[in-house]
């Protein structure tokens, strides 16, 4: 191979150096990408070496699948005697942590059917307040007994680039609202080290703080970016004249899934896992209900809900674990393809950006071939020999500057030869192979190609196969003007993996103003309105669809277009002359910023936001109640009517969702808002409970319209 040098001539000899029994037996359960992933791992070990010179093992973060009948417990048993972690047991799906060269030995465990790597996961940002109904529920104004600002819930944001010392994260007093951040990124060897343990007796990785002076010490998780900072303010952040979150004097639990060093080696996904289990049983041990917001994705899994990580989070859903999750941002995109073959058939199809998956609907095989299409003459000027899923698949990176290969070398001769002339930055990371069930998975990403080509993907399987394509990060599936040679990609099935599997809150993103008005006094004009459309309508980027379970996403719409809210005051995208400047809005005397930002995002704290009134209201609320109170109460308009399948059911409402959850309206419709100061009404089935009754009170009634009388703290209400 020209220049190139290889980590490993052949991944089976890496892999026969891990594996106790039969290599091509544990190929069966650790398929390629996994392969990779615990290659590349081993060899970023080997190269940190620590302060004292010794040199730090970083574990490999795993999803085990169980066969359905298998004793999950026993298996974490033997997990543990050879020195793995379990780490959480949810479904049939065991997170792992593990020392690399144990991985061969879990394949080896009687009733382990597969061994898989988290996917790739991306971040999909005071008018929001007043068109969600969200004001009048903070005033407490016309049929409500009172005002709910999230008082005595927990909202738990996953994220990442939060600044701990903004003052949006402070009360009226100056105390710190964040009650916890927790770190999955915490070392083993840190001198003290001790894992998290939860309730239930799970070990998680990493650390805790649960102390106001010691998570201010930290600043900011990253100081590189600001998304997570904007995304718990939405939800939860303290309000100030320009800004403000919906749920604002709610208790925060912050958990980051990367810390900003962004290895070839990523756990993102699994550290989602994690930090849900962290934010349930702070919640749990506090004794108060909770919702969690995430604002992240994925296009890496075959979006019908089997997935590992998306399986998981629908059984959390069905466990009442409240979840709120961004739809993804490509619904404005041609990122989906979908191709039924016939006999000799190939799909076709140009990328344009740097990342793909594409998934079999069957048991079956798939063969992939690389092209690359020179744009100064749109002409195909070369295509690779045939990459194949089966016996084990394939995977290779490559690295084009330090002309390094990792994995299947001895499959990637052709690429490297061809590219050796063209490409001199960046790299490409290949990966097929077969699923757990038998489907064919392809992963294909690069960076670093010139301007003047873009690759080709051609994707051939047996005759009746069907193959769903889906791009990530700004990848779109192009075809060629005047030529139907080349397959176009649309926005049809544009949400992200997690959302699929019919149990999550996903959340959509609609257009409230037309613009805003930064801090320089400059109109910025708002860019995520469709062409033709206005403040009202949904937004371009907004992904939608039915999933291939037969799921309809998302669930509900909130704003998510330039939407105002804090960001980290670290991050230097928010200093003199840079370009994120312009979304600036406000800043205060020492420095903090308030900016707009856009996106499934910001929709989606918006709605945890929400749903951390509803629970202070009703505490014991169900998961299924609260979509039940969407549904009922989301509002419909013109928009949502022209395109439903933008919005699900509507555009959430805040105040109307609380009347149906306290059963104002229906069951008692004369109930005032002019109740005695102090006092606290939430339904109990058909029982009218009023919290708040000083010990000389617990004999007086209060009557619908406000007025006490005697005898009685409680009534029923037919």
């Amino acid at each position: 191979m020209k220049n190139y040098r290889t980590l490993s001539s052949y991944l089976l000899l890496f892999l026969a150096s891990l594996f106790t029994s039969s290599v091509m037996a544990q190929v069966n359960k650790i398929p390629a990408d996994t392969r990779l992933y615990l290659q590349q791992l081993q060899t970023s070990n080997k190269k940190a070496p620590g302060i004292d010179g010794t040199v730090k093992q970083r574990e490999a973060k795993l999803f085990v699948s169980c066969a359905p009948d298998a004793d999950t417990k026993a298996i974490e048993t033997q997990l543990e005697e050879i020195g793995a972690r379990p780490q959480g047991t949810i479904g049939r799906y065991i997170m792992v942590s593990c020392p690399v060269g144990a991985v061969g030995q879990i394949a080896d465990i009687q009733g382990v059917t597969f061994i898989s790597k988290s996917p790739r996961v991306s971040p999909k940002t005071l008018v929001s307040k007043e068109v969600t109904g969200v004001s009048k529920v903070h005033s407490g104004t016309e049929d409500l007994p009172q005002a709910f600002t999230g008082k005595d819930v927990v909202v738990g944001v996953i994220d990442s680039g939060f600044d701990f010392t903004h003052p949006a994260f402070r009360d009226a007093d100056g105390n710190l609202r964040i009650k916890a951040f927790y770190s999955p990124f915490m070392p083993q060897e840190e001198e003290g080290y001790e894992p998290v343990v939860t309730l239930d007796g799970t070990q998680l990785d990493g650390i805790a703080y649960t102390i106001p002076e010691e998570i201010l010490a930290i600043g900011a998780d990253y100081g590189g970016e600001s998304h997570g900072t904007h995304t718990a303010t939405t939800a939860a952040g303290s309000t100030f004249d320009w800004a403000g979150g919906m749920a604002p004097d709610a208790d925060i639990v912050l958990c980051e899934y990367t810390n900003g060093n962004i290895p070839f080696v990523e756990d993102w996904g699994y550290n989602v896992i994690q930090g849900i289990q962290y934010i349930r049983d702070y919640a749990n041990r506090a004794g108060k209900p909770y919702v969690v917001s995430i604002s992240l994705n994925s296009h890496d899994g075959p979006h019908d809900g089997t997935g590992p990580v998306t399986s998981i989070l629908n059984q959390m859903a069905l466990e009442n674990t409240n979840i709120a999750m961004c739809a993804s941002n490509e619904g404005g995109d041609s990122c989906y393809v979908n191709h039924a073959f016939a006999a000799n058939d190939t799909l076709h199809t140009i990328m344009d950006g740097g990342l793909s998956f594409a998934y079999t609907r069957n048991p079956g095989d798939m063969s992939f071939q690389l092209g690359l299409l020179d744009k100064s003459e749109w002409r195909e000027t070369w295509r690779s020999e045939p990459l194949l899923s089966t016996d084990g698949g394939c995977t290779f990176s490559i690295d084009f500057k330090q002309k390094m290969v990792y994995g299947d070398a001895d499959k990637c001769w052709d690429v490297c030869n061809h590219l050796d002339d063209i490409v001199t930055e960046g790299y490409m990371l290949f990966s097929i192979g077969n699923m757990e069930d038998g489907r064919a998975r392809m992963l294909f990403e690069h960076a670093g190609l010139p301007d003047r080509y873009v690759f080709t993907l051609h994707i051939a399987c047996p005759e009746n196969s069907m193959v769903d394509l889906w791009g990530d990060f700004g990848t779109f599936f192009l075809g060629l003007p005047g030529s139907d040679y080349y397959s176009r990609g649309s926005g049809r099935v544009s949400m992200g993996d997690f959302c699929t599997g019919g149990n999550l809150i996903t959340v959509g993103s609609w257009v409230a103003k037309e613009s805003f008005i930064n801090i320089q006094g400059k109109t910025i004009k708002d860019w995520t309105i469709p062409e033709g459309g206005s403040a009202g309508s949904y937004t371009y980027f907004s992904s939608y669809g039915i999933d291939l379970a037969g799921y309809s996403h998302p669930f509900v719409s909130t704003p998510g277009s330039s939407i105002i809210s804090a960001v980290n005051h670290f991050d230097t995208s928010y200093q003199p002359g840079q370009p994120d400047m312009e979304d600036v809005v406000a800043q205060d005397a020492d420095g903090y910023l308030w900016a707009a930002m856009s996106g499934t995002s910001m929709a989606t704290p918006t709605a945890a936001g929400i749903i951390a009134l509803w629970l202070e209201a009703k505490p014991d609320l169900t998961y299924e109640q609260i979509k039940e109170a969407i549904a009922e109460t989301a509002i419909t308009d013109e928009f949502t009517q022209a395109n439903p399948e933008r919005f699900g059911h509507g555009k959430m409402d805040a105040y109307k969702g609380l009347l149906h959850v306290l059963g104002i309206g229906t069951a008692i419709p004369q109930l005032s808002q002019h109740q005695p100061k102090g006092l606290k009404f939430r339904m109990d089935g058909n029982t009218l409970c009023i919290d708040g009754l000083e010990d000389s009170m617990v004999n007086d009634q209060a009557t619908l319209d406000g007025r006490r009388e005697s005898q009685c703290s409680m009534f029923n209400v037919q």
